[in-house]
């Protein structure tokens, strides 16, 4: 298992530039998200009902499997 998982918090993936990168080369609207700073002390998984009608599944599953590798 990688350094980053769905485990990881919303604010260690976007203080990372690669994690910050993967974020923006997938699905770069999430950065524009209203509640992206209440939202960094939440674990990914945890946030993914505040932004599942931004993302597709299949763009979701990329960014796991992209994640995880690093």
């Amino acid at each position: 298992m990688g350094k980053f998982s769905f485990d990881t918090t919303v604010g260690e993936l976007l203080d990372n530039p690669e994690t910050k990168a993967l974020v923006e080369e997938l699905n770069p609207e999430l950065l524009e998200h209203p509640l992206l700073d209440v939202g960094r002390t939440f674990r990914f998984e945890d946030a993914l009902p505040y932004i599942e009608d931004m993302v597709e599944p299949e763009k979701l599953e990329e960014f796991k499997a992209k994640l995880e590798a690093m």
